[in-house]
């Protein structure tokens, strides 16, 4: 499994403030800035993700070929306790909302990046001022 901290930080999508504030400045560098780390970002992203699925089916994989109890049935030690398969489990399936959540997030600001883009192009290249508001 990955180091959390480190896949965390790969997976955190981009504050959308310094997008925002190119557009409305029509700042050339800024959005050039933004669009050159982008490539790298997204690498970063796309291997962290890949190893965050990787381990999240390994670990399923494990848990089903896990032997059960004889009757089938999680064995329980505790009145109210919850099997400890069905906890590893409950934990997967939270991990795996986060991905999805994070694949989601990425998305909307691939689109974001990719409008702020097209916007920059259609409102700021013609201008004779320089592009300054």
């Amino acid at each position: 499994m990955i180091a959390a901290p480190l896949l965390a930080a790969a997976i955190v999508a981009p504050d959308p403030a310094p997008l925002r504030s190119a557009l409305e400045r029509c700042d050339k560098g800024a959005i050039a800035a933004l669009t050159a780390i982008e490539p790298k970002r997204r690498a970063a992203f796309s291997g962290a993700v890949y190893d965050e699925q990787r381990a999240i089916a390994e670990e399923r994989a494990r848990l089903d070929a896990a032997p059960a109890a004889p009757d089938g049935a999680a064995v329980v030690t505790q009145p109210g306790a919850v099997a400890a398969p069905d906890r590893l489990r409950a934990a997967l399936d939270a991990r795996q909302r986060r991905l999805d959540d994070a694949r989601t997030v990425e998305r909307a600001w691939r689109e974001s990046l990719e409008d702020g883009r097209a916007a920059f192009l259609a409102q700021c290249t013609n201008r004779r001022d320089g592009g300054q508001p």
